[in-house]
C-alpha cells in the first residue's frame, strides 16, 4: 500500500475530506515524505478522502512529478499552474470541501504537544482562508502520527541495511582518525564516507575531552589529544535515516573512570532492553535505565541531563516521542516504532560519554539495528 492510500485511510477515519500540503524550497518534509521526491518550486500535494488526489506544480517540474507518482503506483492529477492568479483559480475548487487538514501544530508548547506537524507559514495560511473563507482547516497531525510513528516491513529493511553500512564506517575509524586532526576535519572526512553511499542523515557531532560533555557539541577547529573521543552521527542513503553514538580512546590505554563509565551505561541500557516491548509504557526503559546508573553510583540527576531515546525514522528525530523518564505512563510502546537508546554521562569541563543504539519495538521485545563495542575502541 503506498503513502497516498494509506493517508486516505486515515482520513476516513478521522473523518476529514482532504489533507494539503502546501510547499516551497523544502519549506514542508511532508512534500518530500509523501512524494519520495525534492520538488523545489511552489507546489500543493492534495490527499483526497474520495480519492481524487491532486497535485498542483510547476510547468517546470509537472513531468517530474508525474513520472515519480507512476513508479510509486499513486494514481493522482498533476497539473500546471501558469501565475499565481492561476494558483488561486486551480486551488479554489480542491478548498471547496468542508473540512481540511493543514500541517500545523497544536499545543506546541506542551510536552505531548504536536509541534511535530508545525510547518505551514502564517502567511500561506492566510491566503488559503481567504481563498476559502468557510472551510474548516484543521491541524494534519493525526495524520502525520499514525503515518510516520510506526515504521512499515520496508521502513525496517531500509534502516538493517544503512545500519551494516554505518558500523562498518565506525569500526574502520580508528584506523584512519590520528592526533593533531581537528574535530572539524574528521567530521568532513567521515561524512565525505557518508555520501559515498548516499547521504547524511545529520551533521556528524565530533567531540573531544571536554566538548564531549556537550551533548550537541558543534564541532571545531581543535586538535585531537588524548582521551575522551564521542562521534554522534548517522547516514540515509534513502528514506530512513541512522542515528549511532559511539565513544572512543585516543592515545593508549584507557583510563580507569572512563571504562568505569563506559561499562555502567552498557550495563543500564541492558536493564532498559529488558522492558522494552510492544503494549509497556514508553517510560519504563527510561526509569530502568537511571536506576541501574544509580546502582553503580552515577548521580544520574547532575550526570545525565537528556532523554533515553527518540523516535528514528524519515528525520533523525522523528515523530513519535520518544523514551523518557517523566513522560506519563498512558504513552505506550507500539509494535514497529523505530527508536534510539542512548544514555550519557558528562562531566563538564573534563569529558562525556554516550553509547547509542538504534532499534526496533517488537511484540516479544526489540530488534537491534545496531551494536555498542564491549569494550571502548582505542585509537
Amino acid at each position: 500500500m503506498n503513502l497516498f492510500d494509506r493517508a486516505q485511510q486515515l482520513l476516513e477515519k478521522f473523518e476529514i475530506d482532504g489533507w494539503l500540503i502546501p510547499c516551497q524550497e523544502g519549506s514542508d518534509i511532508h512534500s518530500e515524505f509523501m512524494l519520495d521526491l525534492e520538488v523545489h518550486i511552489r507546489h500543493y500535494i492534495f490527499v483526497s478522502k474520495d480519492g481524487n488526489h491532486r497535485i498542483l506544480t510547476c510547468t517546470m517540474e509537472k513531468a517530474m512529478v508525474e513520472k515519480q507518482l507512476n513508479n510509486m503506483g499513486v494514481d493522482a492529477q498533476v497539473e500546471a499552474y501558469t501565475s499565481f492568479d492561476d494558483i488561486k483559480t486551480k486551488l479554489k475548487p480542491i478548498l471547496s470541501r468542508s473540512k481540511i487538514a493543514l500541517d500545523f501544530g497544536e499545543n506546541v508548547l506542551s510536552r505531548e504537544g504536536t509541534s511535530f506537524a508545525e510547518y505551514i507559514p502564517l502567511g500561506e495560511y492566510r491566503a488559503l482562508k481567504e481563498i476559502s473563507p468557510k472551510t474548516n482547516f484543521v491541524s494534519a497531525a493525526p495524520i502525520i502520527f499514525d503515518l510516520r510513528t510506526i515504521k512499515t516491513y520496508e521502513d525496517i529493511q531500509d534502516l538493517r541495511e544503512t545500519a551494516k553500512i554505518n558500523l562498518e564506517i565506525l569500526e574502520d575509524l580508528p584506523n584512519w582518525i590520528k592526533i593533531g586532526m581537528t574535530e572539524n576535519e574528521i567530521k568532513r572526512k567521515l561524512e565525505v564516507k557518508y555520501l559515498e553511499y548516499g547521504g547524511i542523515a545529520f551533521p556528524a557531532i565530533v567531540a573531544n575531552n571536554a566538548n564531549a560533555a556537550d551533548p550537541h557539541h558543534n564541532g571545531s577547529d581543535k586538535k585531537i589529544e588524548k582521551g575522551v573521543l564521542l562521534i554522534d552521527s548517522g547516514m540515509k542513503p534513502h528514506r530512513m535515516c541512522s542515528d549511532i553514538t559511539w565513544t572512543y580512546w585516543v592515545g593508549g590505554e584507557p583510563s580507569e573512570d572512563f571504562v568505569q563509565a563506559y561499562q555502567a551505561l552498557l550495563y543500564s541500557k541492558e536493564k532498559s532492553y529488558e522492558v522494552i516491548r510492544a503494549g509497556l509504557p514508553m517510560n519504563l526503559p527510561a526509569i530502568k535505565c537511571r536506576e541501574a546508573l544509580t546502582e553503580k553510583g552515577y548521580d544520574h540527576e547532575k550526570l545525565y541531563y537528556h532523554s533515553l531515546g527518540h523516535s528514528l525514522g524519515f528525520q533523525v528525530h522523528d515523530v513519535g516521542g520518544g523514551m523518557r523518564a517523566k513522560m506519563p505512563e498512558s504513552y505506550l510502546q507500539q509494535e514497529n516504532m523505530v527508536i534510539t537508546n542512548e544514555p550519557g554521562l558528562y562531566w563538564e569541563g573534563k569529558w562525556g560519554v554516550r553509547l547509542e543504539d538504534d532499534l526496533v519495538i517488537k511484540k516479544d521485545g526489540m530488534e537491534k539495528l545496531t551494536y555498542i563495542p564491549k569494550d571502548p575502541l582505542t585509537i
